[in-house]
């Protein structure tokens, strides 16, 4: 089932909108036309939370993962897709069915429920796409608790029962727990499928990649900078200590450090995104923006940022 897998670091797809609200397709097409046309690009990531999926509607979504679809084909790329953020079986069903002729890498399903301990409602869920033939990949992230509403990693039965179907090509590990990557990086050799890894930044890469083996996680600052990504993909896999501590001292840390611990992720990859003149800075209600009064301020870290890229 599985071809040549996944390498190096995939690109989440970003959500764009104009002033006046409406998605803004040309901006967000561009922006992926950048990234796929770049050689270090091998796929490209339509999902529930940077995708900005609570804030569009069924049909804009389909829109989206229509466009990611067509444009990384055209690009011979990978396109892994999403679903809405709720959504029933049946729906689920009848949204693989529609999107599968664009021809899909695979679609990454979040369970959208909480979990009582039946596993069987995850399995049957996460079963589900293939019926229309479509690869999955598991957005493993820590499930809300049906008893308390504490948030819980998947028990190691779970993990087995669920990634042990042939039809799952790939797992987004977003534990943030070393022990579970490790856990799962062990399963995914028994398996046959491809581990991403999220959160932590290229300072985790770096570590899970001479720890475990790790081959792919999900892009951060490198987003940014699509047209450098085969150089920082290639160092990290080959741990080339040298341009690595670079990248990190120049461009990872003053990024997270200056901007991202300040805004936050979202809030502050959009105004990251914005200055770099990829698109409006606009959200939906009630997504918060950075306000005006401080956009200038981490505008200007982000274009120092930018030179630091352009001398590598």
């Amino acid at each position: 089932m599985k071809d040549n897998g996944l390498r190096g670091a995939v690109f989440s797809v970003p959500m764009f909108f104009k002033q006046d609200k409406s998605v803004d397709f040309e901006a967000l097409k561009n922006y992926l036309i950048v990234c796929l046309k770049s050689e270090g690009v091998e796929a490209i990531f339509s999902m529930a939370y940077n995708t900005r999926y609570r804030q569009l509607t069924d049909e804009e979504l389909f829109e989206v993962n229509k466009l990611c679809c067509q444009l990384a084909n055209k690009y011979d790329k990978k396109a892994i897709i999403g679903h809405a953020y709720t959504i029933t079986n049946s729906e689920l069903n009848d949204y693989c069915n529609a999107i599968k002729k664009y021809n899909p890498y695979a679609i990454s399903l979040l369970y959208p429920e909480r979990y009582y301990g039946i596993d069987s409602a995850l399995i049957d869920f996460f079963a589900i796409p293939k019926k229309s033939g479509i690869p999955v990949l598991i957005h493993e992230q820590k499930l809300v608790s049906g008893f308390n509403g504490s948030l819980i990693d998947w028990p190691k039965e779970l993990l087995t029962a669920v990634f042990q179907d042939s039809n799952v090509i790939a797992v987004k590990e977003d534990s943030k727990n070393d022990q579970i990557t490790a856990d799962v990086m062990n399963m995914s050799r028994k398996f046959n499928f491809d581990v991403i890894v999220a959160g932590g930044g290229k300072k985790r890469v770096r570590k899970l990649i001479k720890e475990i083996d790790l081959k792919c996680w999900l892009n951060g600052s490198l987003m940014l900078f699509p047209e450098i990504s085969k150089q920082v993909c290639d160092a990290y896999l080959n741990q080339n200590e040298v341009f690595t501590n670079m990248y990190e001292e120049k461009i990872e840390t003053p990024y997270f450090d200056e901007v991202i611990s300040k805004l936050g992720w979202h809030v502050g990859h959009k105004v990251a995104l914005h200055s770099l003149e990829y698109c409006e800075l606009e959200e939906r209600d009630p997504m918060p923006v950075c306000p005006l009064n401080e956009l200038e301020f981490y505008k200007k870290i982000i274009l120092k940022i930018n030179k630091s890229v352009k001398a590598i």
